[in-house]
């Protein structure tokens, strides 16, 4: 039985309240959001020195080698050629050259689900900044930006291209209201992404996956197969994972049908943690195995260190 039918089944149990779902989008200002990336994209920039780390681990091959030249005072020693050093007894170092420009494509889902939480950010609204962060991000690396926002519909897209105005122009569209809301169909997706993106696209994926199903298995893995790389990010308040103790009586909606129910949370506590971990840990070895690299964060932590620990894992990964 699926994650979603077990709940339902908890909340048969109890009083409900057949009410359509009426949600009124909350979202950052366009000031708010922007500011907030431009913060976040500086803390990497520091911390991990993003140039060389996004050519590296982000878009795979990072930099093509293109030549050697003899070492001068600066030069950062990890760059030496120790086989031209043993064979002529003076440092060399390795030159890069870039290789050609990305299209770094967002597929933001802005359905239903992702308009709740319990954190100072609820979903969409930290997916608007994890958007606008590696976008900017990419913009100053000197690749190209785009963004779909999907919910049983495509909401808005952005065509990638180069300059800070696409970044601006993706900021709007993450702050403007009339694009958020609605179910969440995975459906919409395939023709638009697989028909319109060459193989020289790197694609991020930002959704709570709720109501992952073989439809999205089958998007990634097309994707994967398709572009350059594809990062899922498994974006989740708190309360999509875990309920904690004591909090006694909540109300809480089914994301297929809409049915809100009033459910005593510390009877169904230990079932729906349990179902949920299950469910979280079966959509992460699916997205891997579907060629995908997989990052899950929760609404209530820093977004810079979740990327950090992602970034770091993928270079011990390169290393080893």
């Amino acid at each position: 039985m699926k994650m979603l039918e077990k709940i339902a089944s908890f909340f048969s149990k109890n009083e409900k309240e057949e009410k359509p779902i009426e949600i009124t989008p909350s979202v950052l200002s366009f000031d708010d959001l922007l500011k907030r990336s431009v913060l976040n994209v500086w803390k990497l920039v520091d911390l991990l020195k993003i140039h060389l780390i996004y050519y590296k681990i982000i878009t795979g091959k990072g930099l093509e080698f293109d030549r050697l030249r003899e070492y001068v005072e600066g030069d950062d020693a990890h760059m030496i050629d120790w086989n031209s050093l043993a064979r002529t007894t003076k440092p060399f170092v390795k030159v890069f050259k870039e290789e050609r420009l990305l299209d770094v494509v967002f597929i933001v889902d802005v359905s239903n689900t992702m308009l709740i939480g319990t954190t100072e950010l609820i979903k969409n609204e930290y997916a608007s900044v994890v958007a606008a962060t590696l976008g900017y991000t990419a913009h100053l690396i000197g690749d190209k930006v785009g963004l779909i926002c999907f919910s049983d519909n495509i909401k808005a897209m952005l065509e990638p291209s180069m300059g800070i105005e696409s970044v601006l122009t993706m900021v709007r569209l993450l702050t403007q209201k009339e694009n958020y809301g609605g179910g969440k169909n995975w459906s919409v997706l395939p023709k638009t992404v697989l028909e319109t993106f060459g193989r020289d696209t790197f694609m991020f994926v930002i959704s709570d996956f709720i109501g992952y199903n073989s439809m999205v298995s089958d998007f990634i893995r097309k994707s994967a197969n398709q572009f350059k790389g594809v990062v899922a990010i498994m974006l989740r308040d708190p309360i999509d994972s875990f309920i904690p103790k004591g909090i006694g009586y909540i109300y809480m909606t089914d994301p297929l049908t809409g049915e809100i129910s009033l459910v005593n949370a510390d009877k169904i506590r230990d079932e729906y943690n349990r179902i949920t971990k299950q469910e979280e840990k079966r959509i992460e070895e699916d997205i891997i195995a579907s060629g995908a690299d997989f990052l899950k964060i929760h609404t209530d932590e820093s977004f810079v260190n979740a990327m950090i620990r992602f970034l770091r894992r993928k270079e011990a990964m390169e290393w080893s």
